[in-house]
């Protein structure tokens, strides 16, 4: 029974993290690319591709489509999955073990 209501954990902490990742995606994808345009090249020596963050989603909107703002998204899945759902199921579990709580039942850092 224990280790069904961890999984539990674990799976809703992924869930939520994979359902935000969704989310996200094409803003990270946009913020990558205006960030790096012209990265390569020497300094005033490169055409801007995007003037502005709005201008920048409608371009690869338009030219690559709606699944061009979503690219990269199952590497972003797979890290958003690896690093939180670990991390918010550890946290979850250990709460609900009882370890954080002192004899009073209250919430704390460390029992003593």
């Amino acid at each position: 029974y224990k280790i069904v209501s961890y999984s539990k954990e674990y799976l809703v902490g992924g869930s939520a993290t994979a359902t935000a990742g969704l989310f996200t995606n094409p803003l990270d994808l946009v913020k990558t690319r205006f960030q790096l345009q012209g990265e390569l090249q020497t300094r005033g020596a490169y055409e801007v591709k995007y003037r502005n963050i709005f201008d920048a989603f409608i371009k690869i909107g338009r030219h690559e489509g709606i699944t061009g703002l979503q690219k990269g998204l199952t590497s972003a899945l797979a890290y958003q999955l690896a690093m939180n759902s670990t991390r918010l199921g550890t946290y979850q579990t250990i709460v609900n073990s009882g370890i954080t709580k002192n004899s009073s039942d209250e919430q704390v850092f460390w029992r003593l």
